[in-house]
């Protein structure tokens, strides 16, 4: 017996098939079905195949229903066979039945076809039931036979007993077998199907055993000839792969769904014969500005929020999608804000019979893109105009094409229009008489040796105009090894070394002038190298390490090598006329800290041309540690004002409430001096208000201990992983006897800090978690430690009973603040958590719910010893 049952169907599918099906499927049984048309195929099928049920159209005497019994008749395992036949042919049914059909069925009248399918199924059982037995005994799938209204098992398989239940069932009812467990709704559903004769099919039930096993059950009825319910059977299929690959792919399918909503991209899957979204990620709601809900009501708002003058381009992709090909546009849109951006859309269809049918694609938002492409497009026109003004140029000359090319910059340089077709003739026709072999050595050394080399040459005119060039040649080389291209860059720097000539004339006089200043003074060209500089300016040189000559070096080798992207921008923004201040700190040698303010002057002649730079380096060290020496006894200042309002709140009620009761039972201890047991019931009355205002002076003793001693704590290297050991031995009474689990995700595993601070922390919030757990529910904690940038992140997160932080949020951390009165506690905990925490430099946040347990977020500052020397 199978799980499902194998129907194999022989006869027209146009029209046979489609009959018995239509029946079939209004039935309650789970069946498998084959259909075949040709009698060559059928022995094969009955082989391979291995059906339960053969059913066959018969018509005229040797009709393919007769040949086909007569194969069946000779296989080895013989599936029950019904015939089915139009009325005419009834007298050719009987004597097939005669042949040995299990029954017939006339065509127009097929609503008896279910039973009596199972009624051929039974007899056929019962023909061979010893040999059945013994195989239902072997097959894996739970197999139970019950019988009579009360459904009382008469056969059990051992896969049934492994896995739905090892009790000796048989002759046991079904409801005394399984009152009281997982299972007692099988004799309800028993009940139905022996009350109804329809199929009960319960889908995905775990059993006992254990609850990664899933099973399928089936209970049908079993009938007598006479077409009576007797008994019942019942089938249980293990699906646990099933169950297991769903649950998977499910969880695969949320994740990829967070990922498509996480990246700024929209996707999306439209059926395009209904218009309808079947799938629409977050990033469609940020690029349009719409919410989802908003394009699920209206289907066709991509469209109508696409610029009018460009729906052309909308309207031509719906064209090519229909005929199945994929399409990439551009266009721009309104979004909800009103404002324009530019879309990217890449989208694939599918078709079916070559109609469309669903069509799934990206957007992207490339706006930002296409606002720097006319940026680009104008830049590059700025940048023609300003190296004309610059009197700088550019050169590319492709070796393999013999082809010379000049920016309009470089044209102007060489006294020419932006008409002229450059030819090497020319260029070679304009340098300068002394300098042409040189300049040809250089070319030839170039290519040579394959690197980069500064120039400086120069030209000279047929008027006799002589011009002083500088620049730098480059060479590009293919994966071969050949020289393919030349390029580079010329200025004319004529009127520079006139400047710098002058310049230099000057640089006594202003040396003197800078070594008598309190700050450190360098002069640099604009070709960023130095041409002079202070005597402070060598000295905090080389206390930083550079003892090499200043002079004559560039600029940016006075600092760190991970500094100079950032100097060279600065810088070009000094060259645009723009003076530039800021300060910047550097670890010296003895790890001791200094600051600096540093100041970048550009440097222009009587008419405004640009000359070179000022750099100013002033030592601020001693004003920088003034300030931070303020700043932290105004935090210190902040903090304690604060613990003082926190501490005026505990004394004004706290301590008020022992105090009130002490003066009131006083007052009343000399109105009862004459009744003894007045008297002692209000002494007992006042001890104990001595001692809750006892404790509340311990408890604010110890808090502003702790706090006092803060800052002096000596720090040492702390093994996480340990600390904890050592807490959960402390309180492993606890652990053991609420049944505590631990998980560790701890990429930190050691940490620079304050040893009895961090054990505090860890204990009172894994104490807290195993107090307030969930009745239901094992505790359960997972401590993670990480790294962002400076600081170390450690996150607890427990399943306890949560936090209304709504509600509660606001005094969480306060001293004496206790919203679960259930347990017992006085509200220090969190407090001294969130203290010590804060005297660490650190922060705490919070996560949580009712119900849904709580997430404490604590982030510890990492200041390990510097290890390089650098100015920042």
């Amino acid at each position: 017996m199978r799980n499902i049952l194998r129907i194999l169907i022989l006869g027209d599918p146009a029209n046979d098939s489609n009959l018995i099906t239509s029946i079939l499927d209004q039935s309650e049984l789970n069946f498998q079905q084959l259909t075949i048309t040709e009698l060559n195929d059928f022995k094969l099928t009955l082989k391979n195949f291995a059906p339960d049920i053969v059913l066959a159209f018969c018509a005229r005497t040797n009709s393919i229903g007769h040949q086909a019994l007569s194969i069946v008749k000779e296989a080895e395992d013989q599936p029950a066979f019904i015939c089915i036949v139009k009325p005419e042919f009834e007298n050719e049914a009987l004597k097939l039945l005669e042949s040995g059909a299990a029954d017939y069925l006339v065509e127009d009248r097929l609503m008896r076809l279910p039973n009596a399918i199972l009624k051929a199924i039974k007899e056929r059982r019962s023909a061979t039931n010893s040999k059945g037995l013994t195989l239902l005994q072997e097959i894996p799938t739970a197999i139970a036979v019950l019988e009579g209204k009360h459904h009382i098992f008469t056969f059990i398989n051992t896969f049934f007993q492994q896995n739905i239940g090892n009790k000796a069932a048989i002759n046991k009812t079904l409801k005394e077998t399984y009152e009281g467990t997982k299972f007692a709704f099988l004799h309800e559903k028993a009940e139905e199907v022996y009350e109804t004769g329809k199929t009960a099919i319960i889908k995905e039930v775990s059993t006992d055993s254990s609850e990664d096993a899933y099973f399928n059950f089936t209970i049908q009825a079993l009938r007598d000839p006479a077409g009576q319910i007797s008994g019942l059977v019942l089938l249980g299929s293990d699906v646990t792969e099933q169950v297991q690959y769903r649950k998977e792919k499910d969880l695969v399918s949320h994740e990829i769904e967070k990922l498509l909503d996480a990246v700024n991209e929209g996707f999306y899957l439209k059926d395009v014969q209904n218009n309808k979204y079947l799938k629409l990620s977050a990033g469609c709601s940020r690029i349009y500005g719409y919410n989802l809900d908003e394009f699920h009501q209206n289907p066709n708002l991509w469209y109508d929020v696409i610029l009018p003058e460009d729906r052309y381009i909308a309207d031509r992709d719906g064209e090519i999608l229909e005929k199945g090909e994929k399409i990439k546009s551009q266009y721009r849109i309104i979004c909800q804000d009103k404002s324009i951006r530019w879309i990217e859309i890449k989208a694939v269809p599918h078709l079916i019979n070559g109609q469309l049918h669903t069509v799934e694609g990206v957007i992207s938002d490339i706006t930002q893109w296409k606002e720097t492409e006319d940026q680009i497009k104008q830049a590059k026109a700025v940048l023609s105009e300003a190296q004309k003004m610059a009197q700088i140029g550019n050169w590319n000359f492709d070796l393999i094409k013999q082809e010379l090319t000049w920016s309009d910059g470089l044209k102007e340089i060489y006294w020419a229009d932006e008409s002229l077709v450059p030819a090497n003739e020319h260029f070679d026709q304009l340098i300068h008489p002394d300098d042409k072999l040189r300049v040809e050595h250089e070319v030839d050394k170039l290519i040579r040796l394959g690197k980069n080399m500064k120039t400086s040459f120069r030209i000279k005119n047929k008027a006799g105009e002589v011009k002083i060039l500088q620049g730098e040649n480059r060479i590009e080389i293919n994966k071969e090894g050949i020289t393919t291209r030349l390029y580079g860059t010329l200025q004319d720097v004529t009127s520079i070394k006139v400047a710098e000539d002058t310049l230099k004339k000057s640089e006594a006089n202003l040396r003197t002038l800078l070594n008598h200043t309190d700050a450190a003074y360098i002069l640099v060209d604009p070709q960023f190298k130095i041409i002079s500089y202070s005597q402070l300016a060598k000295e905090i040189a080389e206390f930083r390490g550079h003892f090499k000559e200043l002079e004559g070096n560039s600029i940016l080798d006075y600092f760190a090598k991970n500094k100079r992207a950032r100097l060279q921008r600065i810088v070009e923004d000094v060259i645009k006329g723009q003076n530039m201040s800021y300060e910047t700190n550097v670890i010296e040698k003895d790890g001791s800290e200094k600051w600096y303010a540093l100041k970048w002057i550009g440097v222009n002649d009587n008419e405004h041309q640009y000359r070179g730079f000022i750099l100013s380096i002033k030592d601020i060290t001693e004003q920088k540690n003034i300030a931070k020496a303020q700043n932290e006894t105004t935090s210190e200042l902040i903090r304690r004002n604060k613990d003082l309002e926190q501490f005026t709140y505990v004394v004004s009620h706290n301590l008020r409430a022992p105090v009130a009761n002490i003066m009131g039972l006083s007052d009343l201890l000399t109105e009862v001096e004459s009744d003894p047991v007045a008297v002692s019931d209000l002494l007992q009355g006042l001890r104990t208000s001595i001692k809750n205002l006892d404790t509340v002076i311990k408890d604010l003793n110890y808090v502003l201990t702790v706090k006092k001693d803060a800052p002096e704590r000596m720090k040492e290297l702390v093994d996480i992983q340990t600390l904890i050991g050592e807490i959960k031995d402390s309180i492993n009474n606890l652990v053991v006897s609420e049944h505590m689990t631990f998980e560790y995700q701890l990429e930190e595993e050691k940490v620079y800090t304050v040893r009895g601070y961090l054990y505090s922390i860890f204990y009172n919030l894994i104490l807290n978690s195993i107090k307030y757990r969930q009745e239901q529910l094992s505790p359960r904690m997972i401590i993670r430690t990480y790294l962002t940038g400076k600081h170390l992140n450690i996150v607890f997160e427990d399943n306890g009973k949560g936090i209304d932080l709504k509600k509660h949020g606001s005094q969480l951390f306060g001293l004496y603040k206790r919203f679960d009165i259930s347990v017992d506690g006085k509200g220090m905990g969190l407090f001294m958590v969130k203290t010590q925490v804060e005297d660490l430099g650190g922060t705490i946040q919070v996560k949580s719910e009712p119900g849904k347990g709580s997430i404490f977020h604590i982030l510890l500052p990492i200041n390990d010893p510097p290890t390089a020397l650098s100015l920042r």
